[in-house]
């Protein structure tokens, strides 16, 4: 049996994050295995030209919720003998589309939430996500033959929602290629694109601005920081990645006026990079910070780690059991003083600690991390599920 494997998604857009890229990096698979991404993308947005796998975009979506009447079509001559469906995300219509589809052709499905069902997570729109569970994805779950969840801390903050679903749940962690040049060739060129930054300490925020992401509560913490123990302006805050929405970018430079913080000294707001630019970043920074209310896996945090580049983390980071755990950085809750402390904790270690944390945190992406570990994981499974067929 040929194993074909369609993974199912809402968007590829690039600025979406750690979901897209946990996507695309799953869909790298050997000649041998067949795997196509589909997703209610409008076909002239040009997304998934260099993926390396067949893609297919079936938009334009209509409405918030995603709809398009190209699914069943675009999913036809996919739905042959030895597949199976992976539906990657929750609450948007592609779920529902996919997983008809592929009860109509007698194909498994394998459901990756992603985080969306934290309980923090669910609460952002509740009454919504209400009723698309009962109208929706309680449907798609009951026929699911297997949920995957990136990690034991996810499955266990789902539990609740799933007490009476029967599909097997597994753990298939997420993992990242490596940096594509050395560590000192990405941050001379990182040096070599930001002089002005060449030689400061750098701490970086890499991912999507988002409240749910604490870049407030770090802003914050760093103002505090800088007040009290006055790591004076060998230490620059930068902010890499597009906001959610303009909006929210501005309402962070407004806090940083408040705070005293002078835009371009002191903190950085980058924009969205990507590729090369975006390893040069990583590769450049001293720790990366995620102070997030939410997160489910972190791909950052495995890029991080793939870098040497040590994590300061809160407790509400999925992946965050992980650091603590091998020493590859630090975790503190999801508060201003957690982020503080976060800040305060790594600047008191002495060179020889910080040396040893940048060993802990290459080790740890070696071990766990690894993109060819969580592939060759994630293909285990979806081999079992395929010949296990329909429930």
């Amino acid at each position: 049996m040929n194993l074909s494997i369609i993974h199912a998604i809402h968007s590829i857009d690039p600025d979406h994050g750690g979901t897209t890229e946990a996507v695309r990096l799953l869909a790298r698979t050997p000649d041998s295995v067949r795997s196509t991404v589909v997703s209610s993308d409008d076909p002239k947005s040009g997304w998934g030209n260099d993926w390396p796998c067949q893609v297919r975009l079936l938009g334009p979506a209509k409405t918030k919720f995603g709809w398009t009447p190209n699914w069943e079509a675009g999913l036809r001559d996919l739905l042959q003998p030895g597949a199976v469906v992976v539906i990657h995300g929750l609450w948007q219509y592609h779920a529902l589309a996919a997983a008809r589809a592929a009860r109509a052709a007698n194909v498994p499905v394998l459901i990756y939430p992603h985080g969306m069902l934290d309980p923090w997570a669910l609460g952002q729109s509740r009454w919504l996500k209400c009723a698309v569970w009962w109208a929706f994805n309680r449907q798609v779950f009951t026929q699911a033959a297997c949920v995957c969840f990136t990690t034991e801390d996810e499955r266990r903050l789902a539990a609740p929602k799933l007490g009476k679903i029967h599909g097997e749940q597994v753990i298939v962690p997420l993992g990242v290629e490596e940096p594509p040049d050395s560590i000192e060739v990405l941050k001379a060129e990182f040096e070599s694109a930001h002089p002005s930054l060449a030689g400061r300490r750098v701490f970086l925020f890499l991912g999507r601005l988002h409240p749910k992401k604490g870049c407030d509560m770090l802003l914050q913490a760093y103002a505090r920081w800088q007040a009290t123990d006055d790591p004076g302006r060998s230490v620059h805050l930068r902010f890499v990645g597009p906001p959610f929405a303009t909006h929210y970018k501005e309402e962070l430079e407004r806090l940083c006026s408040s705070l005293g913080l002078k835009i371009g000294a002191d903190v950085s707001f980058a924009g969205g990079v990507v590729g090369r630019g975006k390893w040069s970043e990583l590769a450049a920074a001293e720790v990366l910070v995620l102070p997030s209310h939410q997160e489910n896996f972190g791909i950052v945090v495995a890029e991080a780690l793939a870098c040497e580049v040590p994590v300061l983390l809160s407790d509400k980071v999925n992946t965050a059991p992980f650091i603590s755990e091998h020493g590859a950085g630090l975790v503190a809750d999801d508060t201003v003083v957690g982020t503080l402390q976060l800040l305060q904790g790594w600047s008191r270690k002495s060179a020889d600690e910080k040396n040893a944390a940048r060993r802990q945190a290459r080790q740890l992406y070696v071990t766990q991390f690894a993109i060819q570990t969580a592939r060759r994981r994630f293909l285990e499974v979806a081999e079992v599920t395929a010949a296990k067929g329909c429930r």
